[in-house]
């Protein structure tokens, strides 16, 4: 009997545990063929239904490489489109050489993925599907060794 009430207890603990966590409540991911995000598809567009927070969400954009891009620092906007079109925009910066972002490290030396939050507690006012879009502004070129982006929203536990 007290083998039977540990073994509850313990899966209690872990229910709880995992339900205390962050909640995603969007998550998509674009890859890009031959791992080069082309200057010629520089506009990455999310859509995302959300409804009006009443609790402060983040949203993360995470940059998978391969290996070490063409360029030192990859510059871009994230453009983001209420349901009733007001937008907002904010320039980001990838810095590969000195990173400011934490990354998680690939299984091989030039594998990672920079996670970069744009907003760490943002708070929707209007239901219905909002636009994000990430417009890349390194250069003219492409850029090689870049597998795909992905984009987030979580809750935030306060």
């Amino acid at each position: 009997m007290k083998k039977l009430l540990s073994v509850l207890s313990i899966i209690c603990t872990l229910f709880l545990l995992i339900g205390c966590g962050k909640s995603v409540i969007f998550d998509e991911k674009v890859s890009f063929p031959d791992a080069n995000w082309a200057f010629e598809n520089k506009a990455v567009t999310f859509k995302a239904p959300l409804t009006a927070s009443e609790k402060p969400l983040a949203v993360i954009l995470e940059l998978e490489l391969i290996e070490t891009p063409n360029v030192d620092k990859f510059l871009a906007t994230f453009t983001m489109v209420t349901p009733r079109g007001a937008k907002t925009i904010k320039s980001l910066l990838f810095n590969f050489i000195f990173p400011q972002e934490p990354y998680i490290q690939g299984s091989k030396p030039n594998e990672k993925i920079y996670r970069l939050v744009v907003y760490p507690e943002k708070y929707f006012s209007e239901t219905g599907e909002y636009s994000f879009e990430v417009n890349q502004f390194s250069n003219n070129a492409d850029n090689y060794g870049i597998r795909s982006l992905r984009m987030f929203i979580e809750t935030v536990k306060k």
